[in-house]
């Protein structure tokens, strides 16, 4: 029985007591010739006779019964949290049914006011442009604190919703992990982006935060940095200044760092390039406070970035204190996948989890299974891949082995025909294609996402003992009316 129910029935047998005072007859009800049942009437109840105040049994005080009720409610509020843990569809899964699994990365955030903690966000062409990371990005910052985009490539094929770039020259060479073979580098040395432009002997960047209502704060940043493979001469120009800075070396003997903190935020930067050397990655982000990085990969299945010369990205996990890597992929596999391919497409994915937690032991993982994906049937119908309940409970699976969390985004967005159902919307919440999310679509599935977390961020501070359920108003009124009684 929970405590709902406890205090329900305790009130319900009061109320019975109560009501049998005060209609039980004065003169009691006869039992035969020589007995009689009586029952105390209400102005007995309620007297305080000398007899029961010097009693040895403890007299509890109205902050202590109250204490008892504030722990009642917290009791219960736990069991609200653990009931959605184990049923809700938008749950995460967390290893080994561990419901600490995260309690570290809730640590890190909440020193974020003194020092930069990051979150980094992979995957396919389901989070180009900057969909579902940036929601998630501004949420984490309004919460936590922090500002800026994150880490960018030099050369932006694709514009996000949050940040306007251009380089020139235009047609400097670019090299991704996940590209086409002439696009690929022999040396595999990628970077954290799983990419990276190659400057020949000059290079401009141009850099700009847009100042986008739903994402104001990555608008802006105080911190620069620049990874590059080589060692180059980097000059800065802050917007609406005149003279370029050249930007100092932090750390590195390659790749190379070159770092600048600002003594007040901006929205614009230009970075001039001097040399033969390849950028990494720029990052634009705060001080202190959450930066979050979208690294989207399209065609990608994930598999690439276990291909990555380790050597371009141990420097960068080393130098950031990243707390939590959200990996999500699967799109892409599905339309080839069938249940005799699974195992090894499990196993692969257990393998990638396994480079991650290596490149950055400390640092919590959270994979997502892609989302509900629907192609035409025998009768010209559309209907959900059929493999798609098999894969993610196979990809649940992996998490769990490889000891990380698993978010199943195909059952959280309704499951079975739930991607049909969201490109029929009003508004659209995905596209003709029947696989991608339309801008709309991916901020509810983001806000869905960020919901889901802070609910486990509140159980943690349950669990631990720094948040408690809120005590309604009657109370507080049945403490003030205990202690006005006792001051009589």
């Amino acid at each position: 029985m929970n405590a709902r129910k406890s205090l329900l029935f305790f009130c319900s047998v009061l109320a019975g007591l109560v009501l049998l005072c005060i209609c039980f007859p004065s003169e009691g009800i006869p039992l035969g010739r020589d007995f009689r049942l009586y029952f105390p009437n209400l102005t007995e109840v309620m007297t305080k006779d000398s007899a029961s105040i010097e009693s040895d049994e403890p007299v509890l005080s109205p902050e202590e019964l109250l204490q008892m009720r504030q722990e009642a409610l917290n009791t219960q509020k736990i069991e609200e949290f653990r009931t959605f843990c184990t049923t809700n569809a938008a749950r995460i899964y967390m290893p080994g049914n561990d419901e600490t699994y995260f309690d570290e990365l809730w640590e890190e955030l909440e020193c974020a006011d003194i020092r930069n903690v990051r979150i980094m966000h992979y995957g396919d062409s389901q989070i180009e442009c900057d969909r579902i990371t940036s929601l998630l990005r501004q949420k984490f910052q309004e919460d936590f604190g922090g500002m800026g985009v994150g880490m960018v490539p030099a050369l932006q094929t694709i514009q996000t919703y949050t940040l306007s770039s251009a380089i020139w020259p235009d047609s400097l060479p670019q090299y991704l992990a996940y590209g086409p073979s002439e696009m690929q580098r022999s040396d595999r040395f990628y970077g954290p982006l799983a990419r990276t432009t190659h400057i020949p002997g000059y290079a401009t960047i141009r850099l700009r935060g847009r100042d986008e209502e739903d994402y104001s704060l990555s608008s802006r940043f105080n911190r620069i940095t620049v990874m590059t493979k080589g060692p180059a001469k980097l000059l800065l120009t802050i917007r609406g200044e005149r003279e370029a800075n050249e930007m100092p070396l932090s750390s590195g003997s390659g790749p190379y760092f070159y770092s600048v903190s600002l003594a007040a935020p901006t929205n614009g930067v230009t970075i001039g390039v001097q040399g033969q050397t390849d950028i990494l990655g720029i990052q634009l982000d705060g001080t202190t406070g959450v930066s979050m990085d979208n690294i989207p990969m399209r065609g990608s299945t994930g598999s690439a970035l276990m291909n990555i010369n380790r050597a371009s990205m141990t420097p960068f996990f080393e130098r950031e204190n990243v707390a939590l890597i959200i990996l999500q992929f699967g799109g892409n596999s599905t339309p080839y996948l069938n249940d005799s391919k699974l195992h090894d497409f499990k196993e692969g994915i257990k393998r990638l989890i396994h480079s991650f937690q290596t490149l950055a032991p400390k640092a919590k993982v959270l994979f997502i299974g892609p989302a509900d994906m629907a192609r035409r049937n025998r009768n010209g119908a559309m209907e959900t891949y059929p493999i798609m309940p098999a894969l993610n409970d196979s990809l649940r699976v992996a998490a769990d082995e490889a000891g990380a969390a698993y978010w199943n985004m195909y059952e959280a967005m309704g499951g079975w025909g739930s991607i049909i159902n969201w490109v029929k919307a009003s508004p659209q919440l995905a596209g003709p294609d029947y696989i991608h999310f339309t801008p709309l679509g991916a901020k509810k599935i983001a806000q869905l996402l960020y919901d889901t977390l802070h609910l486990y961020y509140h159980f943690y501070l349950f669990r631990t003992g720094q948040e408690e359920a809120e005590l309604t108003a009657e109370d507080s009124a049945a403490v003030n009316f205990k202690k006005d009684e006792l001051q009589e």
